[in-house]
């Protein structure tokens, strides 16, 4: 490789470099006195008025860095972009940039904001800017449109709602630039990498200015600019081959903006169904904004700015290398991307989603706890079982059929075959254990293993009606093992969708939060008892009406000493109630609730011994009471 061919590289960086990083302290100096500054508010984590808009320094180093990689006489390199290229994407980031500066000094209607986007997504599709394909398959035209506009609005409001920490925005474009340019590395594209080394540079030389604590923030021009770029970037090295190969690194790249997104517009939308069954007029919609984004929920958890900033730089980076060896290792593509998507699933529901599970929780248990006509409630059961049958019994024969990746029979010839049979004798069955005549969110534990039991005996009389007419020995084993396996799946598809209240129910034990209550912390609370009256207090506090403090209980307390350490109600038993005092200072419990019935002596002996600690004491009661009748 010449020297020429190795100097283009760095050049290029630096090109970006330097002139955003010479140009972000002029732009410092001027913004105040044009009227660009973000004063502090309640979402804003600053507290002081910081210069924003300088996210023009970013476009201009980003173009600097075109310009030398277009204008100079280097020798032919490979790749597909050009300076064409250049010329088309050099008004439109132009105008994206506008609309940046603008919102930042006059603050512009979201709705406003959102249709500008779009329209400048459409001018991109109609300048050339074209997905053309996604996960390797191609897209019809109008398919092709909408999926091109929805990829650049959805990256410039990733980025513009990420950047609420200072570098957070920038950091993770110049991580995802890096992430994106290596990957073309592998696909052997290197000249396509010199605008990711631009774009890289440019972030890093604003970074100079932006990283915590900043002198001056990127405001919607740069956070705009940041996620239009990476858009027009990816699918402009878009290839026609394997979804790895095309938009997967990039998406992972981005994928800490866009995951913040789909949890902003999920919470959004169940906090206004939430307020609709509550009675409120019309509510807040998923434009409005709030202060449970991911760096919001990080920062309430005591991490300082930079500390933010370094985790959700951690978590980019990491995605990059996901995509990264998925695209090296294509033969294992597939392997990884399921363990990285299973170690996400689980970090997500563990630590991350925990306000909208919450609030989804309560959406659901609205829904499935309102009475509801009886024939509604009867069509709901007998169409979703239908269902399920009929799902399992196409799984039961794409897994028991399936030799050498093509199956003996086409799964129409096999439904049609022993669906009188393998369908219609399980719904009979629960026809006849009366599965539809009960109210299933007020039913007993009993009444869901019965429905359950009824299904298994309904797929056993239909093995033994087939095991009748068994050829041999060899034969037999198979049908039984194929019912068996028929049943396995369907008894507990038929109980979950009848139980979904109790598990939902459940589920919301574990939520500390609740909807509405961005600034109120949840009560930590000791529940002494671990008996059935327990039962019934968690289950109370799970249906609390939104305008109530929510309370998280941390543990539960209970006179039984051999329990402790175990789990009751899915909540673990902490220690006795002679142990409370120092129970409450090792979990900081605020509340105290006293679910169980005690003598008036224990209860007087209690008070005592939580007098003067900074606790409330809450009696739970569930009284009996005669009512005259006469008189």
């Amino acid at each position: 490789m010449s020297f020429e061919a190795i100097l283009k590289y760095p050049a290029i960086f630096l090109a970006g470099l330097l002139a955003a990083f010479l140009l972000t302290p002029v732009w410092r100096r001027l913004a105040p006195g044009w009227g660009f500054m973000d004063r502090p508010g309640d979402r804003k984590v600053h507290r002081q008025p910081v210069p924003r808009g300088g996210g023009l320094a970013v476009f201009i180093g980003f173009h600097a860095a075109c310009a030398v990689v277009f204008l100079f006489p280097w020798k032919p390199f490979a790749g597909q972009l050009s300076i064409d290229w250049w010329f088309r994407f050099l008004p439109l980031s132009a105008g994206v940039v506008a609309l940046g500066l603008l919102d930042d000094r006059f603050d512009l209607k979201p709705l406003v904001k959102l249709l500008v986007q779009i329209a400048l997504g459409a001018a991109a599709y109609a300048l050339g800017f074209r997905l053309q394909n996604l996960f390797g398959f191609a897209l019809p035209g109008w398919v092709d449109v909408l999926a091109t506009v929805f990829w650049f609005v959805a990256l410039m409001n990733a980025f513009n709602l990420i950047d609420g920490v200072d570098g957070l925005a920038t950091g993770i474009a110049l991580i995802a630039a890096g992430g994106i340019g290596l990957s073309l590395v592998f696909r052997g594209a290197p000249g396509d990498v010199l605008l990711f080394l631009g774009l890289a540079g440019a972030c890093l030389g604003f970074l100079r200015y932006n990283f915590y604590p900043a002198s001056v923030f990127l405001g919607d021009a740069g956070s705009l600019f940041l996620g239009f770029t990476l858009a027009a970037l990816s699918i402009s090295t878009n290839s026609k081959a394997s979804f790895m190969a095309g938009l997967g690194v990039p998406m992972l790249a981005v994928g800490v903006p866009l995951f913040d997104v789909v949890l902003a517009v999920w919470r959004r939308s169940m906090r206004r169904i939430l307020n609709h069954a509550a009675g409120g007029e019309g509510g807040a919609g998923i434009e409005t904004a709030d202060a449970d984004h991911l760096h919001h929920r990080l920062l309430r958890r005591g991490f300082g700015q930079g500390q933010v900033a370094g985790f959700l730089y951690a978590a980019t980076l990491l995605l990059v290398v996901v995509g990264l060896l998925a695209s090296a290792f294509r033969d294992r593509a597939l392997g990884i991307l399921v363990l990285a998507f299973l170690l996400a699933a689980y970090t997500v529901v563990r630590h991350l989603a925990g306000i909208e599970l919450h609030e989804s929780g309560q959406v659901v248990l609205q829904g499935l706890a309102r009475p509801v006509r009886r024939n509604r409630t009867l069509l709901f059961y007998l169409v979703g079982d239908l269902l399920i049958l009929n799902l399992v019994l196409l799984a039961g024969h794409a897994l028991l059929d399936l030799q050498d990746g093509v199956l003996d029979m086409p799964l129409k010839a096999a439904w049609l075959k022993s669906a009188p049979v393998d369908l219609f004798i399980p719904f009979a069955v629960l026809l006849l254990f009366r599965s539809y005549s009960r109210v299933w969110y007020l039913a007993r534990v009993s009444e869901y293993a019965s429905t359950g039991l009824a299904v298994a005996l309904g797929y056993a009389i239909a093995g033994g009606l087939h095991l009748l007419v068994a050829r041999s020995p060899g034969e037999a084993w198979s049908l039984a093992l194929y019912y068996l396996l028929l049943a396995g799946l369907a008894a507990p598809a038929v109980v979950l969708s009848r139980a979904a209240l109790r598990v939902v129910q459940d589920l919301m034990q574990w939520r500390t939060r609740g909807p509405g209550t961005d600034a109120v912390a949840p009560a930590r609370a000791l529940v002494c008892g671990a008996g059935y009256r327990t039962t019934l207090f968690l289950r109370q506090i799970s249906f609390r009406a939104p305008a109530r403090a929510p309370v998280e209980v941390v543990g539960l307390v209970s006179e039984d000493a051999a329990i402790t350490g175990h789990a009751v109600h899915g909540i673990r038993v902490v220690g006795t109630c002679h142990e409370l005092p120092a129970l409450i200072a090792r979990h900081r419990a605020d509340v105290v609730y006293l679910v169980e019935a005690v003598a008036a002596a224990d209860f007087e002996e209690l008070r005592r011994a939580l007098n003067g600690l900074p606790v409330r004491l809450v009696r739970w009661d569930i009284v009996e009471t005669d009512v005259p009748l006469h008189g």
